[in-house]
């Protein structure tokens, strides 16, 4: 026999072929476990990158909230200031118009002082005939 079949006997042998076949196993196993360790790290990372995210969320949702309660109150505010500038404005229209009644009634008297008729007091100040002669009787220049 020479070396040559002897290397062929050894090569082709059960042994030697269980042999291969449980190396070549153990290679894939660990190729598969360590790339199983790879992928737990990268779903590790993942999962506190969502955690994360998820108090951020929270963080923003009760921001939100807060954020809301302030402009519910300000808008509150801002009805309260709308109804006193309101309310204000008619006041002041009031007394304006007050103010100018009183001016009318008092250009009605002088004009009555001064001998001014009835008729011309109406004229002037558009007061009705009633309230011109009440006026002129009371405030009218004794002729």
């Amino acid at each position: 026999m020479d070396i040559r079949d002897l290397i062929i006997d050894i090569i082709l042998t059960e042994r030697t072929g269980i042999i291969v076949l449980l190396v070549i196993f153990l290679y894939l196993m660990y190729s598969q476990v360590k790339q199983q360790s790879v992928l737990e790290k990268e779903i590790k990372l993942v999962k506190s990158k969502l955690e994360k995210l998820g108090h951020k969320s929270d963080n923003a949702s009760s921001d939100l909230s807060s954020l809301n309660t302030r402009i519910s109150s300000l808008s509150g505010a801002v009805t309260d200031a709308n109804s006193v500038a309101e309310n204000t404005k008619k006041e002041l229209s009031m007394l304006a118009d007050g103010i100018n009644s009183e001016t009318i009634f008092n250009k009605a008297i002088e004009m009555a002082r001064l001998g001014s008729t009835s008729e011309e007091i109406t004229k002037e100040t558009a007061l009705s005939k009633d309230q011109v002669e009440t006026i002129v009787r009371f405030h009218g220049s004794a002729k």
